[in-house]
């Protein structure tokens, strides 16, 4: 258990990394800003533009991703279990 709480934060925190730099490439890179807007409103529930509050909600869920996808890894692919 310790295992995947571990394994969880990383991905977590990871994933909150790359959501910065996709919120500050939005701004550094101007190109395609609708496709841009698009596509964080698609794979963030609730993001409505580019202000505090999406920005705080997208690092959440990005985060708690981070978790869902080390438990459905470790779910789905026995071999990460120790055999005993």
């Amino acid at each position: 258990m310790k295992n995947w709480i571990k394994q969880g934060n990383h991905v977590g925190i990871f994933l909150a990394l790359l959501f910065i730099i996709c919120f500050v490439w939005f701004w550094i890179r101007p190109v395609n800003q609708t496709l841009h807007m698009q596509l964080l409103e698609i794979f963030f529930y609730g993001f409505r533009g580019m202000n505090f509050g999406s920005f705080i909600l997208g690092l959440i869920q990005s985060y708690i991703w981070g978790y869902i996808g080390v438990i459905l890894w470790h779910w789905t692919c026995r071999c990460c279990y120790k055999k005993g």
